[in-house]
């Protein structure tokens, strides 16, 4: 899987949005209109912050969470639009945002059938280096 540092902030981004605005909604006045808004950004952010460390590491379970992540950031835009404020508008931009990142991560690499060996990322990826390099020489 080829990295894209522009994928790993949208990820990133995300998780930090959603974090706050379910923060900054649990302290409303009317609480339980908000209820399922700060519950699906809490899940939107701890998706797109496992994805971002799956994606980083070239996991081979990236698209898998992916996928699921696509599914949670449509629910958490969709929840977005009904309310009025600019938070709120601000998360469903996001989450837009992050549905793309998703959607580029499950066509990146994705496996042929004529090809039948695999290729590994290596596992120092997000340092930069190949520690096998480093061990052996």
């Amino acid at each position: 899987m080829i990295w894209n540092k522009t994928i790993y902030d949208t990820l990133t981004g995300c998780a930090a949005l959603c974090d706050e605005t379910a923060t900054e909604s649990s302290r409303a006045t009317d609480i339980e209109n908000w209820y399922r808004f700060i519950f699906l950004n809490l899940d939107c952010a701890d998706l797109c912050r496992q994805v971002a460390m799956l994606y980083v590491r070239g996991s081979e379970n990236t698209r898998l969470l992916a996928q699921t992540c696509i599914e949670v950031c449509e629910k958490c835009a969709d929840e977005a639009k009904q309310f009025n404020n600019e938070r709120a508008k601000q998360v469903y931009a996001m989450c837009q945002q992050t549905i793309v990142s998703c959607a580029n991560i499950l066509k990146m690499d994705a496996p042929r059938e004529t090809e039948s060996a695999t290729v590994s990322t290596p596992a120092s990826r997000f340092y930069g280096i190949d520690l096998r390099d480093a061990l052996y020489n």
